[in-house]
C-alpha cells in the first residue's frame, strides 16, 4: 500500500511570496521578512510564540516593516518578499540546509516541527518543492522581466541582524555580503564607505565564503547574477524614526547607483562583466 503524500500548503495558506512590481530598475528581495507558518504545521513550529516573535531566527527581524516603508518611498521598484518563517524553510539557505532541526543560532534550542518524527524526508522534499522554489523561480521571472524592460537590473537582497553576538556588541550598522567583488558592490561599497549616516563595515556580520550553507552563489548562478545583499542592524529599524531614516538612507544609495558613470556595467549580468580572480567564490551545489 502506498503512504499517502500531503501537501504543505493549501488553499488557505499565504502564497511562499508576496510580489509587488513597480517596474523600474530595482529589485528588493528579502527572503527572510516572513513570520507565517503554514496550517498543517503547528503555530509557531511548536515553540513558545514569545520566543518565536522576537527569535531573529524565525525572521528577519523589522525588515518586513522596512519593505512597507521602502514601497512607499521608492514605488518605483520591485520587491519579492518570502511569507514563511525561515524555520519553515530557509529561502536564503541552500536546499540542503534550508530546514534545521536545532536554532542555527543556539545549538539547545530544537525546532519541535523540524525534528524526525515531525519532518520526514517527504516533507522535508514538499517544503522545497512548495515555498522554496517557488519563491526563488518568481524572483528570477521578475528578474528577467525587469532586465527585458532595463537591458539591466540592480538587485538587492535585504536582511538584518541582532545588536550582539555571543554575548558581545556588534561594532558595525550596515554591512554587505557577497560572494566576490563586482562592479555592483564596488559602486555601492565605495558610498557606503564614504557617508557618515551610519556606522558601515563591508563584509559584517559574516562572510558567504564562511558559511556553505549561505544560498547566495546559488542565486547568484540561477540568475546569472552580480549577487549583493544588505544587512542592517535590527535595533536601527525598530522604532517609526529608524525606519523612515534608513527608508531615506537607502533611496539615497539607490539614487547614486542610478547616476553611477559606470551604469550599464552595475546593471550587467555577472556573465558580462569581469571578475576579480583573486576572490574565493563559494561552489554552488546543491541537492535536495
Amino acid at each position: 500500500m502506498e503512504r499517502e503524500t500531503h501537501n504543505i500548503l493549501n488553499q488557505d495558506d499565504l502564497l511562499p511570496y508576496t510580489l509587488t512590481k513597480g517596474g523600474g530598475l530595482i529589485v528588493f528581495s528579502g527572503p527572510h521578512n516572513g513570520h507565517a507558518v503554514p496550517s498543517a504545521l503547528k503555530p509557531c513550529m511548536g515553540m513558545c510564540p514569545d520566543w518565536f516573535k522576537k527569535a531573529h531566527e524565525a525572521a528577519d527581524l523589522n525588515v518586513a516593516t522596512l519593505f512597507e516603508s521602502l514601497k512607499t518611498k521608492i514605488n518605483d521598484a520591485n520587491y519579492i518578499a518570502g511569507n514563511y518563517s525561515r524555520l519553515v524553510c530557509d529561502l536564503n539557505a541552500m536546499p540542503d540546509y534550508a530546514i534545521t532541526r536545532i536554532s542555527p543560532e543556539n545549538a539547545d534550542i530544537k525546532i519541535p516541527e523540524n525534528q524526525a518524527d515531525s519532518c520526514c524526508a517527504e516533507q522535508r522534499i514538499r517544503r522545497i518543492e512548495e515555498i522554496y522554489w517557488p519563491y526563488h523561480d518568481a524572483k528570477k521571472r521578475l528578474i528577467q522581466e525587469t532586465r527585458a524592460r532595463h537591458k539591466g537590473a540592480i538587485v538587492l537582497d535585504l536582511h538584518s541582524f541582532t545588536p550582539t553576538w555571543a554575548q558581545k556588541k556588534r561594532d558595525v550598522e550596515i554591512g554587505t555580503i557577497r560572494c566576490e567583488k563586482t562592479p555592483l558592490s564596488r559602486a555601492l561599497e565605495e558610498y557606503l564607505k564614504e557617508q557618515n549616516h551610519y556606522h558601515f563595515v563591508s563584509g559584517e556580520p559574516y562572510r558567504v565564503a564562511e558559511r556553505p550553507s549561505n544560498a547566495a552563489p546559488l542565486i547568484s548562478d540561477y540568475n546569472d547574477l552580480q549577487y549583493l545583499g544588505i544587512e542592517i542592524r535590527n535595533d536601527l529599524i525598530e522604532a517609526p524614526d529608524g525606519v523612515e531614516k534608513m527608508t531615506n538612507f537607502l533611496a539615497i544609495c539607490l539614487d547614486k547607483l542610478l547616476n553611477h558613470k559606470n551604469l550599464d556595467t552595475i546593471t550587467a549580468p555577472r556573465s558580462q562583466i569581469n571578475i576579480e580572480q583573486k576572490t574565493t567564490r563559494p561552489q554552488a551545489g546543491w541537492s535536495i
